[in-house]
């Protein structure tokens, strides 16, 4: 029976273990993943567990328990206790360790050994993510196989260091001290079991019978009296087939074969200009961070290649015709909390926040990063949410587009801080002085009297004494607008009904954060009347000047360094890098985009955007210069596919990244649900109001 962590049925007390070591029983949060806030080291108890190599024991693997890094992503991790060998049915046995606190993260590994041929492969290393030292002990059972090494792979290839000289050195997970990286990687710990283990609030943390990754798991909780479910759907198959890959090389002589398993494994998933790996559990981190298998030999022949390793006798149940890439990801479905998701942002606990867009069914929803339901705010009769954000003190504010327009600001528990009805706030942005503007939905041409363009609330502060209104200049409409701030307390709004389909973007200059009086202009550029605060409007048409063909320009985000503006043009099937209001660049086509719809920035720079089309859909990847990272359309079977496609995407939209490097997409669809893809951004600073205030976009926390 293959398990990551399996409770022995006669140690019932450590039952209790389970939210900290899982971190997905309902109601655990992140917070208590952490465990108790003790710096204090403890002598912790020997540790049992057996390795397996596909359905058969490795005989002689070294096997050593570890602490994460602290000093940096991918830094050097501590020896815990000593290392042993496997017998020959696979068990070990650790002998008493200490913990350097209860909280320190750990994981295990098990290098070379026999996998059951003609003599031991030093290709091998496999690998399980433990979670907390202190919630560990003699009747925790460890099981180690090319599952648990997939699964830790990609949920922390983002905080990974393969080891200099193969498996007589260590291969290292790590991150630094600062809470946020904390966080991510605690976060990205919980990850590991969603896919293996799928832990509910009656069942311990294990695989079936079979030993493949898990296929479904729910996860409840109590809010306003009622019962709240969200149903897991982790892609089960596709993660066993990158385990089937692995077990190809791990059941085989290694390298010591140079034509054989291991060989094109290595050599078919190295990123360009980087080092070939010299084991599974680098070579598995490889897979989850070049999802294309993307180097010097070619993205379709090194894929090609991957999938041809996996036999008909592969141990794992995996997918039945060849992937376009690698990635794995986890739909998060639930009718109460996901209806219909449009929009999400990502606070700095890892935790999303959903603007359920449903008709009047409409609400906010907030689930952990393990998919338990956390806080949901249900809209009124009529009410319709578009777009949410978060203030860099962890407050979420959000409007709606009908009546009554109102301005709302929850706190990170859920509960409703304030409201305030006002011009049909639409487009919500938050600079990095925790300033909050609403742009206005206006749908019609602008009169320059009446007709909010901009409601401003200064420090974070929603009420209705401290609503400054900037009205809309004469002869312009904003429909479906989005909005994003820059490190200068500039504003950017797209006009996502664009302009005969040319389309057009607003930058909004000088804007104070202390403004007090309301504002009037009726010509571009205009300024504020005269005795108030300075306000500048400049419209960029697409195709004037140094600004390129703009064509419905509708999802925003600010982007490395937080002096540049990315936007997805719907029509255009293109981006767009606007460096000023003068000058920009595009980038992509109908090969590698398809209705772009919103788009989000990694902690590389990295830009993210949804293919709100329906489904399967998909998600796109461009560098920071603008080069394609994810699968493009070659019109050659099985290459057609554009980003990264999911069976379990229609009609995406809003797309975050979090603190673990997950990117999140919002299923705007009737069966809802969001959509989690493992691993594969950058880990990120968020809120982006506090990448703002710390310049800190596009950066790693």
């Amino acid at each position: 029976m293959n398990r990551l962590i399996e409770i022995a049925s006669s140690k019932t007390a450590a039952f209790v273990l389970l939210c900290s070591v899982s971190a997905l029983v309902a109601g655990c949060s992140s917070s208590q993943f952490l465990g108790a806030p003790d710096n204090s080291p403890i002598l912790a108890a020997a540790l049992n567990g057996k390795v397996h190599g596909g359905q058969q024991p490795i005989t002689g693997a070294s096997v050593q328990l570890w602490a994460v890094g602290s000093s940096g992503y991918g830094s050097a991790a501590t020896k815990l206790g000593s290392s042993v060998s496997s017998d020959a049915s696979g068990n070990f046995s650790l002998g008493a360790y200490t913990c350097p606190t209860p909280s320190t993260l750990t994981y295990i590994t098990a290098s070379g050994g026999n996998p059951g041929v003609a003599s031991a492969n030093t290709s091998i290393m496999l690998a399980a993510a433990l979670g907390a030292c202190g919630n560990l002990n003699s009747g925790t059972f460890i099981f180690m196989d090319e599952v648990t090494t997939a699964a830790a792979a990609y949920a922390l290839g983002q905080y990974f260091t393969p080891a200099v000289g193969g498996p007589s050195t260590a291969d290292s997970f790590g991150a630094p001290t600062n809470t946020q990286a904390q966080t991510g990687i605690t976060n990205a710990f919980a990850t590991v079991n969603s896919l293996v283990c799928g832990v509910s609030t009656n069942a311990v943390c294990s695989n079936n019978a079979t030993g493949n990754a898990v296929t479904s798991a729910t996860f409840s909780n109590t809010i306003n009296s009622s019962t709240v479910t969200v149903t897991a759907t982790p892609e089960s198959a596709k993660l066993n087939t990158a385990a089937d890959i692995l077990a190809a090389c791990v059941n085989s002589l290694g390298v010591s074969d140079p034509g054989g398993a291991c060989t094109t494994l290595f050599n078919d998933v190295t990123p360009t200009g980087s080092a070939a790996p010299t084991d599974t559990l680098q070579a598995a981190v490889y897979m989850s961070l070049n999802p294309t298998s993307n180097n010097a030999n070619g993205s379709s022949a090194n894929l090609a290649a991957l999938y041809a390793l996996v036999t008909g006798t592969a141990p794992y149940v995996g997918v039945s015709s060849q992937p376009t890439d690698w990635t794995v990801g986890i739909l998060y479905t639930g009718p109460a909390a996901l209806p219909d998701p449009q929009n999400l942002a990502v606070d700095a606990s890892g935790n999303v926040w959903i603007i359920n867009a449903n008709g009047n069914t409409d609400n906010l929803a907030e689930i952990n990063n393990s998919g338990t339901p956390q806080a949901i705010a249900a809209a009124t009769a009529a009410q319709r949410y578009r777009s949410n954000a978060i203030d860099t003190n962890g407050n979420v504010w959000f409007g709606t587009a009908s009546s009554p327009s109102t301005a709302f600001e929850y706190t990170t528990g859920g509960s409703l801080l304030s409201s305030v009805t006002f011009g049909s706030p639409y487009a919500v942005a938050i600079n990095g002085n925790n300033d909050v503007f609403f742009g206005r939905n206006s749908g019609t041409a602008c009169n320059g009297t009446s007709t909010n363009l901009i409601g401003e609330f200064t420090a974070g502060t929603l009420a209705s004494t401290n609503l400054v209104s900037y009205l809309c200049p004469t002869a312009t409409a904003f429909t479906f607008a989005y909005a994003v701030a820059d490190t200068s307390n500039n504003l950017w709004i797209t006009n996502g009904a664009g302009a005969g389909g040319t389309g057009i973007i607003t930058e909004v200059t000088s804007v104070p954060s202390d403004a007090t009086v309301t504002t009037s202009c009726t010509a571009f550029p205009c300024t504020a009347s005269t005795g108030g605060p300075t306000l500048t409007y400049t419209t960029i048409t697409g195709g004037a000047g140094g600004v390129p063909t703009l064509a419905t320009p509708f999802g925003i985000a600010t982007g490395l360094g937080g002096s540049n503006i990315w936007l997805a043009n719907q029509t255009g099937n293109n981006l767009t890098k606007m460096t000023s209001a003068t000058a920009g660049t595009n980038f992509g086509d109908a090969t590698s985009l398809n209705k772009p719809t919103f788009v989000a920035v990694d902690g590389s720079g990295n830009v993210w955007v949804t293919n709100n089309v329906s489904g399967p859909s998909s998600v796109s990847e461009f560098s920071n210069s603008g080069a394609v990272l994810s699968p493009v359309n070659t019109t050659t079977a099985p290459f057609t596919a554009i980003g990264f496609l999911r069976a379990g995407l229609a009609t995406p939209s809003g797309i975050a990244t979090d603190p673990s490097g997950n990117v999140w997409v919002a299923n705007n669809t009737a069966s809802g649900g969001v959509f989690e893809i493992v691993g594969a951004a950058a880990p990120t600073v968020t809120p982006i109001s506090l990448a703002l205030k710390n310049n800190s976009v596009g950066q790693k926390p």
